[in-house]
């Protein structure tokens, strides 16, 4: 996986709260290889989803992801 897919993944999150710092972590893990920014996109994009649900959870205006 690339850097530029890494944040394709999370841009959909980009107002919830730590979106920089999630940010800044991907490209930690994209110097330490395919792998690391792998793991790093996809458990991220899971933690968002997590957070947007419970947050939204039962609102009329959910957002489709």
């Amino acid at each position: 996986m690339t850097l530029a897919k890494a944040m394709q993944m999370i841009r959909p999150f980009e107002g919830l709260p730590h979106y920089e710092t999630a940010v800044a972590q991907l490209h930690v893990a994209s110097c330490r290889g395919k792998r690391e920014i792998h793991r790093a996109a996809y458990r991220m994009r899971d933690a968002f989803v997590a957070y947007d649900y419970a947050v939204n959870y039962g609102s009329a205006g959910e957002r489709a992801i």
